[in-house]
């Protein structure tokens, strides 16, 4: 089927026509057809995004946008030159013609300026333009002075208030009567973010995913492509305070739509069942009205697995998760609507939800990793700050969320505040938990669990060792945090059977081996290693079949997990039974291994890390030294 322009049915979009053609005209061969590449300048106050239907017409007057030859992009002060590059090349610098639309305060590239023909700057609109627009569109005709006199009014009143139906002189009246610091009646307040989506950092998957969903928007809304080819549904997971709200904020602003927020408990406050459903149907109805628009529920767990509702309130549960079901369905036929859902519990999700159709995409946002975290600390500081200034804080803002570095952020401008001087990274680093130092004793013996896990690992060949380090210090707000890992990557696919899960088991336990071999027992550091041991034996008991019986197990969660645990003693005695075995073989390993074991840990406490390479060396010498040895006893 042919894809045709958007037609120009909003006399705003007539009116920043008119400017635009204006603007072209003073690059006449272009103007009429011609080929060429021309950047647009916005005027201030002017968004680039607000061009595309405008700069549509332009480009693709009356041809199939498809085979037209022709290329458009935006340019914002937040995109870098080589994103600005890239960007014209794929869509711009193999084509005819093309046009660049600039915000007004954007850094033109160098290289972009030797590749358009011109640069021209787009008026604002003036009484002519509003003039042609509201007798085409609107069929209202209107003085050059009428026009004067509305164009002295916030545009987005103004652009609401004419309709056909209405004359002139009662929009101007209407306008007057109007504050202008209130909104215009029936445009909510469009969502604002603190920056871009393509500025924001710790966001990874979830991200790019964004910024693709604003492309596929924007070819959308032009008629490129077809709304089957726009990603309709996302579930966004990850602990409290990485930022999943804020993340949808910026979404919103970087599509260029409006954002619609909505949640179970927002509905239930309404009242009876009836109430809620009337109320969540609402919210999907403002959304479809607003279209192209994002609606973001928020806690979307909350709503439950209608396979794990209990009696007591199974039918009321019940209807509402159907109705979320319904409403979600009918967004397939509600063309411009996305919905993200939000939570920190992806397993209590109705798997009917996240079935193909409708919240299919899943994207875990983690917490973020250290140069994100410098990178979010200098955003929120906005003084000019480099990361590199604040490289000496990644210790110290180790496993802190996006909302934990913001509050951190706003302690520090408060202390500069209160000092009357400019904020400074001393003023951070006062605003962040204490840190506790990790020495002496405790480096000893974080050295030595570090240590096991690293020799039975490489042993085993459990994977390709990639390093292993310990910090120097923790924040004293989260002791519980790790003081060190070893690094191994696994592959994505690999043959899984029992002796490959044996091995896992044994890597895992190698860690409070290695303390039982050195210091004659081990202490509680080892709980999540043992955790995931236990989590790996019953799965193989139960789901796997790799056990005393080939009996499957729907169970996969750890309560689920210890449930089975508790009530088939048989199952408890095999798991317990795996867990001791591997235990031993792990210390037996170490144990054949004791002087390596020794010197790894010895190059721990005192480097605080050991790449593959330095391990082979320390490998090698002790293969050397246990020669010499043997020499000197046969001697």
């Amino acid at each position: 089927m042919s894809k045709k322009r958007t037609p120009l049915k909003r006399a705003k979009d007539f009116a920043l026509y008119v400017t635009m053609r204006k603007a072209l005209n003073e690059y006449p061969r272009f103007a009429l057809g011609g080929a060429g590449h021309i950047l647009l300048r916005a005027p201030e106050g002017n968004m680039p995004g607000e061009y595309s239907t405008a700069a549509f017409h332009v480009l693709y007057p009356d041809e199939d946008i498809l085979k037209a030859d022709s290329g458009y992009m935006l340019l914002d002060d937040t995109m870098k030159e080589a994103k600005i590059l890239t960007e014209f090349e794929s869509e711009c610098g193999t084509k005819e013609r093309s046009i660049i639309v600039a915000a007004s305060n954007a850094a033109i590239p160098a290289g972009i300026k030797v590749a358009v023909d011109t640069i021209l700057d787009i008026e604002p609109i003036g009484p002519r333009a509003l003039r042609i627009a509201a007798r085409v569109v609107l069929k209202i005709r209107m003085s050059e002075e009428q026009a004067a006199q509305l164009l002295k009014y916030p545009t987005e009143h103004m652009w609401v208030a004419l309709r056909r139906e209405r004359k002139v002189d009662d929009v101007i009246q209407k306008l007057a009567q109007t504050p202008r610091n209130e909104a215009p009646t029936g445009r909510p307040k469009p969502s604002q973010a603190s920056a871009s989506l393509a500025e924001m950092h710790g966001y990874g998957k979830a991200k790019e995913w964004g910024l693709q969903l604003a492309r596929d928007l924007f070819e959308w809304s032009v008629g490129i492509i077809p709304w089957d080819d726009v990603d309709k549904g996302l579930v966004l997971s990850g602990p409290p305070g990485v930022g999943k709200t804020v993340f949808a904020k910026a979404l919103a602003a970087e599509c260029g739509v409006e954002l619609i927020t909505g949640s179970l408990g927002q509905w239930q406050a309404t009242g009876h069942l009836g109430d809620t459903l009337k109320a969540m149907r609402a919210t999907f109805a403002k959304a479809k009205k607003a279209a192209p628009a994002i609606l973001f529920i928020d806690e979307i767990d909350s709503f439950g697995d209608r396979s794990k509702f209990a009696p007591d309130n199974k039918d009321y549960s019940t209807q509402v998760v159907n109705a979320l079901l319904e409403q979600i369905d009918g967004i397939e036929g509600r063309e411009g609507v996305v919905v993200i859902g939000a939570t920190n519990n992806l397993e209590n999700i109705d798997p009917a939800i996240l079935r193909a159709g409708r919240l299919d995409q899943l994207i875990e946002i983690e917490l973020p990793n250290a140069s994100d975290r410098i990178a979010i600390l200098a955003a929120h500081l906005k003084s000019g700050f480099t990361a590199s200034d604040l490289e000496a804080l990644k210790v110290a803002t180790q496993e802190m969320t996006g909302a934990d570095l913001a509050k951190a952020t706003r302690e520090a401008r408060r202390i500069a505040r209160l000092a009357k001087r400019p904020v400074s990274v001393d003023d951070v680093k006062v605003s962040l938990p204490a840190m506790v130092k990790i020495e002496g004793e405790m480096r000893h013996y974080i050295a030595v669990h570090e240590s096991g896990h690293t020799l039975v690992g490489n042993r085993l060949r459990h994977g390709i060792f990639m390093g292993t380090t310990i910090v120097d210090a923790i924040s004293a707000q989260n002791t519980s945090a790790r003081g060190g890992a070893a690094y191994f990557d696994m592959p994505l696919i690999a043959r899984r059977d029992r002796q490959y899960y044996c091995d896992q088991i044994a890597v895992m336990l190698s860690g409070i081996a290695a303390e039982e071999i050195v210091f004659g027992a081990f202490a509680d550091g080892g709980a999540s290693d043992l955790a995931a041991a236990t989590r790996i034996a019953t799965l193989m008991e139960s789901r796997f079949g790799m056990g005393g019986t080939l009996r499957h197990s729907l169970a996969a969660q750890d309560a689920e997990l210890e449930r089975l645990r508790q009530f088939d003693r048989h199952l408890s005695e095999r798991v317990h039974r795996t867990l001791q075995e591997e235990f031993e073989r792990a210390k037996t390993i170490l144990a054949e291994d004791r002087r390596l074991l020794d010197h790894v840990t010895s190059e721990l406490v005192g480097e605080g890390s050991l790449t593959p390479h330095r391990l082979s060396e320390l490998m090698d010498q002790n293969a050397e030294g246990a020669a010499e040895s043997a020499e000197r006893l046969s001697a």
